[in-house]
């Protein structure tokens, strides 16, 4: 009998071993593997002056971004995140850089403050070559 309270218990009775372990996958969102944007990071000092950092784009999601930088971001630090779509169009999103990677020290993290609910109806107008990670 399934449980509809609790539907992480609910699973396909065809699924064997392996197959019904992978249905826990935490995460929320959809991550994208886009080509055609640059993104750049502004990192300001307690003075209020901002340092622009180009960075490399990983993946992207309407909640946050994976992006790779030669140079050291803080955890918690407040930024400001820069996608320029090669369309033109372009988001700036307040942020913040939610963790580091553990297996590599130049990835990044970086959590939007809010939900962008825009940017991700862009992602879906605009993606040509599906590519999911």
């Amino acid at each position: 009998m399934f449980n509809l309270k609790y539907p992480k218990n609910i699973t396909d009775p065809l699924m064997t071993g392996g197959e019904a372990d992978s249905i826990n996958n935490l995460r929320v969102a959809t991550r994208f593997i886009r080509e055609d944007i640059a993104a750049s990071v502004e990192v300001f000092n307690l003075l209020g002056f901002g340092k622009t950092i180009a960075v490399d784009l990983l993946d992207i999601t309407s909640k946050g971004v994976l992006v790779a930088s030669d140079q050291k971001l803080g955890i918690n630090k407040k930024i400001v995140l820069t996608l320029r779509f090669k369309s033109g169009e372009a988001f700036i999103i307040n942020s913040t850089v939610a963790r580091r990677s553990d297996s590599s020290g130049n990835e990044y993290g970086i959590k939007f403050d809010a939900f962008n609910h825009e940017l991700g109806d862009y992602l879906l107008e605009t993606q040509e070559k599906l590519v999911f990670k």
